[in-house]
């Protein structure tokens, strides 16, 4: 024993000399003594029982009440929501062509999608792992379309929830017109009704009188309200019931806006101006997530609408553009029109054949005052024809309220029970929709030392892969299929190290898994592709992260199942590294315990400081790691520089147990020092 000890630490010696090669920047200042790379890291005084967790495991209890208006499933989506936010302005420029400057805090929320539901019954269970520092929940239901969504603090590991009864119910068969209508607005607080087919208006009331006129409109076919935002400070949002014809005083956007649609597929207001799209709740006016729109030849002015299909145009003085969601917070947009029209579009609508309308103001010499146009546009070419003009009417913004009363098709095209309106995999009878750790656009990220047992330099980077795993549920609420998604942020030295997760769970249930890109000829297989001689099941990314990087291309790992497996099945991950092709040398998380094919003789030699009877494994006498898990996209440190000079509230955040600062490595003011990060 005493002579593998003594061999073991010559290797280790060696692999200190030889791991890590890149070098610090040297037009980085700093207090890091490369002679001495975990200064300060030993002196912190961390609780023995502190395992460096970033995350926490939720309950969401469901109490709701059925409608009586409307059958069959309903829709549940919990989203992650914190307020802080960051500080944005900008230039606005608004229809009449003034410029004012704004600005304010945009908040991230639709990105954050984390769990999914769709039940018919009324009390149910969601469990979900968020990242600690959440401290609010945005959970959102959709009863065919009628939207109602609650922010929910997070005060506990297991919340209640309940949702009033919905009451609602069409007026459409009351209407005598055949015709789908469109609506306008303008900034004379006119808002009236434009028959399509005849070019007859019809003025219906006056926005309210402290809106100032309004620059935008917008129609929630399904509760028939029409909203509209007025050009006057605190710029309040209004709505207008249809049926009713009733106005309601929403809340305040505090934003000025030309650019307002409805989005029926999340029940959302998208507001824009300039580059960004703020999604506004309907209920309140309050901003709950942002886009940036990249592509725009010109910022000022326009407006934006929503297809059958969801594909959002947006049009600014520069033309008509179509839209598309991204990765993360991004919308990309391409130009139709060929050339800037002739007058720009300030209003642009659907009608329910899919034609696109839009308008604008011209000055009529004749009348010698500006005079409301409508045009139809082709939205393949950009083309466009004129259609009616408006003498004594002119035009901010337009929209339109469909005939169909039935604005939500009950079409299950695959038939699984799930409407295609709900249906994440419409064409998939197997699938219904997905759950996500940490989110639908997130990432999380493991980050490895790769020096054990002996301490490394505390940097965090020899290793940084980045995760996302989705389960796949069906229509019974059973999960089908997991996707383990990973990208290689970083190596940080020459060894060439594996990457694998342990599942507690059966492996019985395991039909298949595939995605494994092994070239080394250290791990076998079996014939479910999981690693063979193993008590519980490992699942192997690779055996040589040299392999696998530099590269753009995500990883995927599909875990199919022989039959739908509850969602406790699955039980806990357990990620690990081995090092430099030996297979034995495994690196966990901190107090996770190693597979059957690691070596034990490795524990309690040189730095580590493991007890298998206690259950502590992978720490030293001062309590530190080998590895963490951040359940957020990491800013991975400089080569030689402990993870405390880069993130000034790791220390608190180690010493207080978790209790402080769950958020360190979130690049808040005074949390990161920029010049020990590696900035893409």
């Amino acid at each position: 024993m005493k002579n593998l000890k003594w061999i073991l630490g010559l290797i280790s010696m060696l692999a200190i000399m030889t791991n890590c090669t890149k070098e610090l920047d040297p037009m980085a200042p700093g207090p890091v003594d490369p002679g001495d790379t975990i200064t300060g890291m030993n002196d912190l005084v961390i609780p023995e029982s502190f395992n460096f967790e970033t995350s926490q495991d939720i309950q969401i209890v469901i109490n709701d009440f059925k409608s009586t208006k409307a059958d069959g499933d309903i829709k549940y989506e919990v989203y992650l929501y914190n307020s802080a936010g960051s500080v944005f302005s900008t230039t606005t420029v608004g229809d009449d062509g003034t410029a004012i400057d704004q600005s304010g805090v945009l908040v991230d929320v639709l990105n954050n999608l984390n769990a999914t539901q769709i039940t018919t019954d009324p009390d149910f269970n969601i469990d979900i792992t968020i990242p600690s520092y959440y401290d609010t929940l945005y959970v959102v239901k959709n009863n065919m379309g009628h939207y109602t969504s609650q922010l929910i603090p997070i005060t506990s590991n297991k919340m209640t929830i309940s949702f009033e009864d919905d009451s609602f119910e069409s007026l459409k068969s009351s209407k005598e017109d055949p015709t789908a209508m469109l609506y306008a607005v303008n900034s004379s607080r006119d808002l009236f009704s434009i028959n399509p087919l005849t070019g007859d208006i019809e003025v219906l009331d006056d926005l309210p009188s402290n809106t100032g006129g309004s620059w935008s409109c917008a129609i929630d076919p399904i509760a028939e309200k029409l909203y509209t935002i007025g050009i006057s400070y605190p710029y309040r949002l209004y709505s207008y019931d249809l049926n009713s014809q009733q106005w309601k005083n929403e809340g305040k956007t505090y934003y000025q806006g030309p650019r307002l649609g409805y989005n029926i597929n999340d029940g959302m207001l998208y507001y824009s101006f300039s580059k960004y799209v703020l999604l506004i709740n309907p209920d309140n006016g309050n901003m709950i997530s942002y886009y940036i729109v990249e592509g725009l030849h010109d910022l000022d002015g326009g407006d934006l609408c929503f297809a059958d299909n969801g594909t959002m145009y947006i049009s600014s003085e520069s033309g008509l553009y179509k839209c598309a969601f991204t990765s993360g917070n991004t919308i990309q947009a391409s130009r139709i029109s060929a050339d800037n029209l002739p007058n720009y579009p300030n209003s642009l609508t659907f009608d329910q054949n899919q034609e696109l309308w839009w308008a604008t103001n011209v000055w009529d010499d004749g009348l010698g005052k500006y005079v409301g146009k409508n045009f139809i546009m082709d939205t393949v070419t950009g083309g466009f024809e004129d259609r009616w003009i408006f003498e004594n009417n002119y035009i901010h913004d337009l929209a339109t309220m469909p005939l169909d009363e039935n604005q939500i098709p009950d079409t299950d095209t695959d038939g699984d029970g799930i409407i295609d309106f709900y249906d994440e995999y419409p064409d998939d009878g197997d699938k219904a929709y997905d759950q996500y750790t940490p989110s639908v656009y997130g990432w999380g990220t493991y980050a490895f030392e790769d020096l054990w047992p002996n301490e490394g330099d505390y940097d965090f980077n020899d290793l940084v892969l980045n995760y996302r795993y989705t389960h796949v549920y069906n229509s019974a609420d059973l999960i089908v299929e997991t996707k383990l998604t990973f990208g290689i942020k970083n190596i940080g030295g020459s060894f060439r190290n594996g990457f694998g997760l342990e599942l507690d769970m059966n492996e019985s249930l395991i039909q298949s898994v595939t995605g494994t890109n092994l070239t080394a000829g250290v791990v076998t297989l079996n014939g479910k592709g999981l690693e063979a001689n193993q008590s519980k099941p490992v699942v192997m990314l690779f055996d040589d992260a040299w392999a696998n990087y530099p590269s753009d291309e995500d990883i995927d790992i599909i875990i199919s199942y022989g039959s739908p497996i509850e969602t406790e099945d699955f039980g806990t991950k357990n990620p690990f590294i081995f090092i430099n092709g030996d297979r034995g040398r495994e690196v966990h998380l901190s107090d996770m315990a190693p597979t059957s094919l690691a070596n034990d003789e490795y524990f309690g030699t040189q730095d580590d400081d493991s007890n298998a009877a206690t259950g502590r494994y992978y720490k030293n006498t001062s309590n530190l790691p080998w590895a963490i898990d951040i359940v957020h996209d990491f800013v991975y440190l400089q080569e030689k520089v402990p993870i405390i000079y880069g993130y000034n509230r790791f220390a608190e955040w180690a010493e207080s147990g978790g209790q402080q600062y769950g958020d360190w490595y979130k690049d808040q003011d005074g949390y990161r020092n920029n010049q020990y990060l590696v900035i893409d």
